[in-house]
């Protein structure tokens, strides 16, 4: 596949994506300082737990109904969802009004439709692409991804802080343009099956049948073996700004450093903060060549291969000092990023069944605060092992994460070359069955 044989839902997707991380980057990263200010520290902290936990519900919700009456409606529902929240939050910090408590439940609310979307939108995708197309559109994906979280970081940046009303009027008209290129454009692309009248008496009540199914999801066993995986490579990424973040602060003293002729000064808070911004660059530009230059190897290979070269260098972030090895830690343990990432995200398309994607989504959509939780118990275990250890340790979860994908991936090609040999005799008996008839 190439890029103008995409699906027009998917290139529309692509580009709503793209606003929808503008939105996103413009206002998350932000949130704790505001709240900080308005509500007060206690406060904020729960109210943040409280939207993680909301986003989560949403997930979980959304992913099950949409599996049930299709992605757009769901998609259309989150929209406006999103749209009317960010409206009332422009109007709840606007020239006439201040109200940062009604404003703190308008984020709750807004988040749960956020996670309501997520499920549906990436099912789409799974829907109208193939495990080979898939790699091609998750890396664009990925790329769209990382370009809307600079563009969106630097806006928010710029406008947060003396513009705010300005700001959230711009979202929500951005919410109101994703919606309403959802409703007119973008086509249904899942029809599920309609129950008969008998089935729908005698079946449970919605909420225990989505619990049934997220049960159904935990005896996966090759799913809840992605899942981990994911979880302890992901958390290595989450480390950056967790105990690596800390370690730079306390290790990397102030000094100057030149480049291209100029001399500028550089603590471990720059160090981080120009290491961020360096991946970001560097998977804006190498996603396609990356793509390209590992286009023609198994997938097994390219994952595996991928996710060892930055277990290794994300794990020396832990440890190192040297400000020009780390730049060069990061350069390349983004291309083993790049390598591995579109293949672990197509992945999940063959590991779903067609009438459970969304559910399936929703479910995955759990790797990030799972990571998150690990990432932040390192911390407490940092204060006591030296940095070398942790290296160790980083480096330990990273290559179990890398065991457990090889597994996947074999598990997954014995499915495909078994049904491939099932399907042969059919094919050849279809086939033979056509010719004799085309004698006659």
């Amino acid at each position: 596949m190439n890029l103008r044989e995409i699906h027009p839902n998917i290139k529309l997707r692509l580009g709503l994506q793209f606003l929808g991380g503008l939105v996103s980057m413009a206002v998350i990263p932000f949130l704790a300082i505001y709240f900080s200010k308005k509500i007060g520290t206690t406060s904020t902290g729960i109210l943040l737990i409280c939207v993680v936990i909301t986003g989560v519900i949403g997930g979980f919700v959304g992913g099950h109904i949409s599996d049930k009456v299709g992605r757009k409606k769901i998609m259309i529902y989150s929209d406006l969802g999103i749209f009317i929240t960010y409206l009332f939050i422009a109007l709840c910090n606007s020239p006439w009004y201040d109200l940062p408590y009604i404003t703190a439940g308008l984020f709750v609310v807004n988040m749960f439709f956020g996670g309501m979307f997520q499920p549906a939108a990436q099912a789409m995708i799974i829907d109208l692409t193939d495990s080979q197309s898939r790699k091609l559109v998750f890396t664009i994906s990925y790329w769209v991804s990382n370009l809307s979280t600079a563009i969106g970081g630097i806006i928010g940046a710029l406008l947060f802080q003396n513009y705010l009303f300005e700001l959230f009027i711009g979202i929500a008209l951005i919410s109101f343009i994703s919606l309403s290129i959802t409703l007119v454009f973008i086509t249904e692309t899942y029809k599920p099956v309609i129950q008969s009248a008998s089935s729908v008496r005698d079946s449970k009540t919605p909420l225990i049948h989505m619990f049934q199914n997220y049960l159904t999801i935990l005896k996966d066993k090759l799913f809840m073996f992605y899942i981990l995986g994911a979880v302890l490579v992901l958390s290595l990424e989450q480390s950056l700004t967790n105990y690596i973040a800390i370690r730079f602060e306390e290790d990397i003293q102030p000094q100057s450093i030149s480049s291209f002729g100029v001399d500028f000064m550089i603590d471990g808070t720059k160090m981080l903060g120009f290491l961020r911004t360096e991946n970001t660059i560097l998977v804006v530009l190498l996603s396609s060549i990356i793509l390209l230059l590992f286009k023609k190897l198994k997938d097994r290979w390219t994952a595996v291969t991928g996710i060892i070269i930055f277990s290794l260098c994300f794990s020396s972030l832990a440890f190192i000092n040297n400000i020009w090895m780390l730049f060069i830690l990061m350069f390349i343990g983004t291309i083993g990023e790049l390598m591995y990432v579109p293949i672990k995200q197509a992945m999940i398309g063959d590991l779903a069944p067609s009438n459970a994607i969304s559910t399936y989504m929703a479910f995955y959509s759990l790797t990030n605060y799972g990571a998150m939780v690990i990432a932040s118990s390192l911390i407490i275990v940092g204060e006591w092992i030296q940095p070398i250890y942790m290296g160790g340790l980083l480096l330990m979860l990273g290559l179990t994460g890398a065991c457990l994908f090889n597994i996947i991936i074999n598990q997954l090609d014995s499915r495909k070359k078994h049904e491939h040999d099932y399907n042969m005799p059919q094919l050849y008996n279809e086939s033979k069955k056509l010719s004799q008839s085309r004698s006659k």
